[in-house]
């Protein structure tokens, strides 16, 4: 039974190198990308960028080139800015009764008058001041552009705008004028956008220090842009105007129709109180005399008083309750006993919804019920202060009532006195009267002559200190900086792909990763057929037109080269003397064991020894047809008894007659048996004796048990990996399975490697050392190397 590496524990450390086990050194499996070998990490770092590099630049090119057509897709926007001027009006001090000096600026006035500027009502009255809602420029000059025409804007520089054009100054549409014009919810919802715009692309900015305010708008049209930016200007002006006159102009004439009645009052009882002296022949200044018809009158005036005095009470009651947010804060209304009667009824019917709530739902019949007799009887709480202060109105004018009787009682006890005394009490009325009306008449010719003296004070002073000039240069887009951050962003972004993928890449790609992973010595690095042929200066060839022995053809090529190396790893691999039987698998199929086999071979017999090459693959043998021999007798004719004669099953390679192959044969039910009995061991024992070495070809080690079989007949194995390919789980996989049986590895082949994604410094070094000729004579022809001195 085979060894599961998934239940090795992580305490074994398989991701440590040979050296650093020897150590006894924590190795991780990212640890490459720590900052201990600084100069080694920044070097692999650039070679995962080189190595991602023509994705990196796809993803910069299309993700720049997006960028870069959409930026200049955007219209150019230009600003205009108008400058106004706004100051608050200082107090008088016939308004404020004191003199106030340097006082310093409101925040709360200034932040009301920025908000007044971005105020949609205002964006309102510009729209219809320039009529935005038909002029199409307006907004669809927001569009973007085609296509086309931003790649034209990209390569040709922007037309400046066009003049503006002259035109007669519009009359601003002000705040009273807008409140007259009776606009339906269509009109209204019609107006939104426009509005929307305006106040999206205004920009209200206050210089620091100063009274004055930047009123900055953008727009795609630079006409637009300041004639927008100075009506936006004008219309702010003028609503300033307009309140300020508005204000002043309604009091000053319900001021002075107030002060014309009086005087006109004053003058009617001014006659009236001399013709009463007159008729009763009464002196102006006389007072009355004192008497006991009089003591009755002080004592009728006392109660007089008093009722006077109750109605005013009950009068202030009523005001007060009349006037309240809340007329159930009133204590009056708080004691109504019929109050007091519907909040308990109501809040016995609230307790009975809430009750039937938890049974049925809101649409049962006797929810509604109760529903509907709440919704009354809060109809009827809602009424009952109001008849409260129907009868606190009916209470205040009983006292009143009271009280002119009382009157009457009085003018009754005067009838008795002397008609003299009478007539001076009634002309001390009318004496007071006039003197009350004449010192209300004094404080209105007073507020007369305060407005007069303070009509230039307080408010607001609005006026444009400067008016905007129409842009001549956009200031936006900001199309290059957006193209450099999304050229920056991307390229950032493709270095991150690449080091993810590199991160996820779970193969193996180099002798470093042989080393690390799977801790055992690398004998060879095969580079692939096309780095072959580029490091020569070669093109490289269509897949399917070599075969194995074609890739060792010329002896310049960095492949030649590489399988004389792995020739010389396994001359030295064993103490003492070479091995004889060697053993080629792989962890899985297509990973380049037979051609290594093959190229091993030959290698060996170029030193002049005599190779036997077996193709024990008796599943898919393809030992025959890269020497393009038959297959019709072979191995497992000698296997299974067939053929005794063993000589005429090995056939010799003409190119090199040292060189003998044993083909598989017929393809057998049973290869495993074949290969695991005595006769395969008694076979390899007899050729051994014969040939200097064999070379066994046999099936993967992870597909079939085959491998692991042979591996405990031979000297060695060696195992070949496709670089690139061959995960470092599965390999581990089949080195431990051989380890299991107790085979001999001698190392990896790790084949088929591509130069420039392993190491730059080697394919630039193997570009250059084959390029000159090194194997080359003087007269020009091939230099045979020694077979006794191989070349490492």
């Amino acid at each position: 039974m085979t060894h599961d590496e998934r239940l090795i524990p992580a305490s074994r450390n398989l991701d440590r190198t040979l050296t650093e086990l020897a150590q006894s050194k924590p190795y991780g499996k990212y640890d490459r990308y720590s900052g201990a070998q600084s100069e080694t990490n920044l070097r692999e770092y650039f070679f995962i960028i080189l190595k991602r590099k023509w994705l990196i630049l796809s993803l910069v090119l299309v993700v720049t080139s997006l960028v870069t057509i959409q930026a200049y897709r955007q219209p150019s926007i230009y600003e205009a800015a108008t400058t106004i001027r706004i100051e608050a009006k200082p107090q008088s001090p016939l308004q404020t009764g004191q003199i106030v000096i340097n006082t310093a600026p409101d925040p709360s006035f200034w932040n009301t008058q920025l908000k007044l500027l971005e105020n949609p009502s205002l964006a309102r009255q510009v729209v219809l001041t320039l009529n935005l809602q038909k002029d199409p420029a307006f907004v669809g000059g927001q569009a973007q552009s085609s296509v086309f025409a931003s790649l034209k804007r990209i390569f040709s520089r922007e037309a400046p705008p066009p003049p503006a054009r002259t035109e007669q100054e519009t009359r601003p549409v002000g705040e009273q004028e807008l409140m007259e014009r009776d606009f339906n919810s269509e009109e209204l919802a019609g107006l939104e956008p426009y509005e929307d715009a305006i106040i999206g692309n205004l920009t209200v900015e206050p210089i620091v220090g100063t009274n004055l305010v930047y009123i900055k708008y953008r727009h795609t049209s630079p006409a637009l842009a300041q004639k927008i930016a100075n009506t936006l200007a004008n219309v702010f002006v003028t609503n300033n105007v307009e309140r300020q006159e508005t204000g002043t102009s309604k009091a000053e004439i319900q001021l002075m129709e107030e002060i014309a009645k009086y005087q006109d009052k004053i003058g009617k009882k001014t006659d009236a109180r001399f013709a009463f002296a007159r008729e009763h022949d009464l002196p102006l200044d006389n007072a009355p005399g004192s008497n006991i018809e009089q003591v009755r009158a002080s004592t009728y005036s006392q109660q007089l008083l008093a009722a006077e005095n109750e109605r005013r009470n009950k009068l202030a009651a009523y005001e007060a309750a009349k006037n309240a947010a809340d007329p159930f804060s009133n204590p009056t209304v708080q004691k109504d006993e019929r109050i007091i009667e519907l909040r308990k009824k109501l809040s016995d019917l609230r307790d009975r919804e809430t009750a039937l709530l938890q049974k049925y739902t809101p649409e049962w019949p006797d929810v509604k019920q109760i529903q509907a007799q709440i919704k009354q009887v809060e109809d009827e709480l809602a009424k009952a202060p109001k008849e409260v202060l129907a009868s606190m109105k009916a209470a205040a004018d009983g006292a009143e009532k009271q009280q002119k009787s009382l009157e009457s009682a009085y003018l009754r006890a005067h009838i008795v006195t002397t008609q003299q005394t009478k007539n001076i009490i009634q002309l001390a009325a009318m004496t007071q009267e006039l003197a009350t009306d004449q010192q209300f008449l004094n404080t209105l010719l007073q507020k007369r002559r305060e407005m007069s003296a303070t009509g230039g004070t307080g408010g607001t002073n609005v006026s444009i200190s400067n008016n905007a000039r129409l842009p001549h240069e956009p200031i936006g887009p900001a199309r290059l900086r957006n193209v450099v951050i999304a050229f920056i962003l991307s390229l950032l972004a493709g270095i991150g792909v690449a080091f993810l993928l590199d991160f996820l890449d779970d193969t193996l790609k180099s002798v470093d990763d042989v080393d690390r992973y799977l801790h055992l010595p690398a004998l060879a690095l095969i580079p692939s057929v096309r780095d072959d042929k580029r490091l020569r200066g070669e093109p490289a060839p269509n897949s399917g037109d070599t075969t194995a022995l074609a890739m060792v053809d010329d002896v310049r090529s960095p492949i030649a080269e590489s399988y004389r190396h792995l020739r010389t790893s396994l001359l030295l691999s064993s103490a003492g003397t070479p091995p004889k039987t060697i053993l080629v698998t792989s962890s899985q199929p297509s990973e380049g064991k037979t051609t290594t086999a093959i190229n091993t071979a030959f290698m060996l017999a170029q030193t002049g020894a005599q190779v036997l090459i077996i193709d024990c693959d008796l599943r898919r043998p393809r030992l025959h047809a890269h020497f393009n021999l038959p297959n019709v007798r072979g191995l497992t004719n000698c296997l299974s008894g067939e053929s005794t004669d063993l000589e005429s099953l090995i056939q010799t390679y003409d190119k090199q007659p040292n060189l003998k192959l044993l083909p598989s044969g017929p393809i057998p039910p049973n290869p495993a048996e074949l290969l695991g009995s005595e006769e395969m061991r008694k076979l390899l024992v007899t050729l051994s004796e014969t040939f200097t070495h064999i070379i066994v070809d046999s099936p993967p080690a992870i597909s079939f048990t085959d491998a692991s079989i042979l591996s405990t007949f031979v000297d060695g194995v060696i195992l070949v990996v496709h670089g690139g390919r061959s995960s470092r789980a599965v390999v581990r996989r089949a080195k431990q399975q051989l380890l299991d049986v107790g085979a001999n590895i001698f190392g990896v082949v790790l084949n088929n490697v591509k130069i420039e994604a392993h190491d730059y410094h080697y394919a630039g070094y193997y570009s250059s050392y084959y390029r000159a000729d090194y194997y080359n004579d003087d007269d020009g022809t091939a230099a045979e190397q020694s077979p006794t001195a191989p070349s490492s």
